[in-house]
């Protein structure tokens, strides 16, 4: 099988030739290559080309399955809104929001409103327009034979990271509720446009957006009213105007009654086609609860910490437990939460991504 169809088995709850890795690389994918995030982008450039090389390394060096192809954090779209961002001088996630959010209080948000109706997601922000060349460039070269997924986040993710400081969208959630639905909407609309733009610079496979206040930083309750219409209409445009299908990378312990009766209400109301975890839901539980009960597929996921610390026997006993707990493993594949580690050694990347291809081979016999 080629990386496609061995994506395609998986999604379609049948048995590829061995399980597939799909790993979230943000900032890895730099420090490994040798740069810091100085070095490829700032609050206002974005540099295509070494990034283009980083991502291609990556991918090729690592062998793993399915790609975002291109350098992604959490502060596309927010400078030209008036916010600044932070770009970590040594290991950092990625470049993030800071507290210097483009809506400090509420008079800020008509402003804002009015800048994001003019927004053009391919030409607005620098950083983005160097991110698509970045997509562009590994499409040209990796397109043919590799998945490569557009990404970003959906409600109060996206409107958090877009607009709030966190702290005051925390207490937005709960003082006004209307305002976070209307933040919420406009973040998804902007959040859509910039998903159907990496799908017209080369991505070619499934889209990947990610809800990461999920029910570790609100309640189950919060996220049906404010996280279930904006993932909906994502799901609904993105399968219309591309043919394509979404999956949701999401926080929080699933295995909780109200937490479970909300990844329910996600399968049943938006159309969301499987899902990326963290570290909460252990391998065993992904593949009866979610998999063949509610019967969408699923990342099984190996905690990011344990890949960083290594030794490589140890990441190889870790793949292997995990094997022998899901079964027949249809439906499934390994991911990490929620991200490989920017310290990751390349070595203790390789060797995760070597082992998901050796153990999981079907059918499963660990």
């Amino acid at each position: 099988m080629n990386k496609k169809e061995r994506l395609q088995s998986v999604r379609e709850k049948r048995a590829p030739d061995y399980m597939p890795v799909w790993p979230r690389v943000m900032s890895q994918m730099l420090y490994s290559y040798g740069y810091s995030i100085p070095d490829v982008t700032g609050q206002d450039w974005y540099d295509s080309e070494k990034i283009t090389q980083a991502v291609l390394s990556n991918i090729k060096e690592m062998d793993y399955d399915v790609a975002i192809p291109t350098y992604v954090d959490y502060g596309f779209g927010v400078p030209p809104l008036g916010g600044n961002i932070l770009i970590p001088e040594k290991f950092g996630l990625a470049a993030g929001t800071t507290d210097d959010q483009p809506v400090k209080t509420k008079d800020d948000w008509p402003k804002v409103q009015k800048m994001m109706a003019k927004y053009d997601v391919t030409q607005t922000d620098p950083r983005m327009k160097g991110c698509l060349e970045v997509i562009k460039n590994v499409s040209a070269e990796l397109g043919d034979e590799m998945p490569l997924v557009p990404m970003y986040y959906v409600g109060t993710t996206a409107a958090m990271f877009l607009f709030r400081p966190n702290e005051a969208f925390m207490e937005d959630l709960y003082e006004d509720p209307e305002w976070v639905e209307e933040m919420c909407t406009l973040a998804t609309d902007w959040a859509i446009d910039w998903i159907s733009a990496q799908y017209e610079a080369g991505c070619n496979s499934v889209c990947f957006t990610a809800e990461t206040l999920g029910t570790l930083m609100m309640s189950p309750t919060m996220g049906e009213q404010f996280n279930i219409p904006c993932i909906r209409k994502l799901v609904e445009t993105i399968k219309k105007n591309y043919g394509q299908e979404t999956w949701l990378h999401i926080h929080g312990d699933m295995k909780l009654p109200k937490s479970y009766e909300y990844l329910q209400k996600i399968v049943e109301e938006t159309g969301v086609e499987g899902f990326h975890f963290d570290e909460n839901c252990p391998p065993d539980w992904i593949k009866k609860e979610v998999v063949d009960k509610l019967g969408v597929p699923a990342c099984i996921i190996t905690d990011g910490a344990k890949i960083v610390k290594g030794p490589v026997e140890k990441i190889r006993e870790d793949v292997k437990s995990q094997m022998s707990k899901i079964g027949d493993g249809l439906g499934t594949m390994m991911a990490p939460s929620c991200q490989v580690l920017p310290a990751t050694p390349k070595e203790h990347f390789k060797a995760w991504v070597d082992a998901t291809h050796e153990f999981g081979k079907y059918p499963l016999s660990v």
